[in-house]
């Protein structure tokens, strides 16, 4: 399967001037509320096979491919009856990840200044379609040997080292990057192949004296295909198959 793949940029709109209004007293509330948005985004978009991850807290990126207009803008409905403030969407179609994110992020800032723009979706659509998703589960070998060792910060400040390389390095191949929680990250790699793939986790791994495992999934939609990548970990973790890499295909 090949094909180009759908993101869609979700973001609060008019985010500054909404914060203001809360007071002071506002960090704990806007923690609260952009934690249930997430929460709320993943259920819906999942609910439609699509997935979604963090790219600032007042912004999120969703791999949206088989996701309709209509179903975007029952997601769009169901936000602005949730919250106290609307979300916008932008869509880009591309090869890349990355050409599908800028073509989203455009969207929305060419219509930011347009005050009618809010709580609108804009952008393209695949419609019918016969391509894929590539997504890359990655995982840290044994991971408990340094944080038996370190401090939970300074756990957490190998990660987020660990989760900017492997994103600048599969920024270099238009692939997108985000880090998942404990040691996992999964990277949108449309385009990027396996020989590619190995070659950057053994790298990384050699730069970190550590080793990194993937499950690679090739789907239609971006929850199968998260849900092969995560099995194809899974055979690598439980010795069913040799790593590093192990990738499946939705038949």
């Amino acid at each position: 399967m090949s094909g180009r793949v759908q993101m869609t940029l979700i973001r609060i709109d008019n985010y500054g001037p909404w914060t203001l209004k809360l007071g002071s007293d506002r960090e704990y509330q806007l923690q609260i509320l952009q934690s249930q948005l997430y929460a709320h985004l993943q259920r819906l978009f999942a609910e439609r096979g699509g997935a979604v991850f963090y790219n600032r807290f007042d912004e999120m990126v969703a791999i949206s491919n088989g996701v309709s207009p209509k179903d975007h803008q029952e997601i769009l409905n169901e936000i602005s009856r949730s919250y106290p403030f609307t979300i916008s969407m932008g869509v880009g179609l591309a090869e890349t990840p990355h050409d599908a994110l800028k073509k989203a992020t455009r969207i929305l800032q060419e219509s930011a200044e347009t005050r009618d723009s809010r709580g609108t979706i804009r952008g393209e659509w695949n419609g019918p379609f016969e391509g894929s998703v590539q997504i890359v589960h990655i995982d840290v070998n044994d991971v408990t040997k340094f944080t038996n060792k370190l401090s939970a910060y300074d756990t957490a400040f190998m990660i987020n080292k660990l989760n900017l390389r492997l994103s600048e390095l599969f920024l270099d191949h238009e692939a997108l990057t985000f880090f998942c929680g404990g040691d996992n990250f999964m990277t949108v790699a449309n385009g990027v192949p396996e020989t590619e793939i190995k070659r950057i986790l053994a790298g990384v791994g050699e730069d970190f004296s550590l080793t990194l495992k993937a499950g690679i999934g090739v789907a239609k939609s971006a929850r199968k295909a998260i849900e092969l990548a995560t099995k194809g970990l899974d055979l690598i973790r439980n010795g069913s198959v040799e790593g590093p890499v192990h990738r499946l295909y939705d038949r």
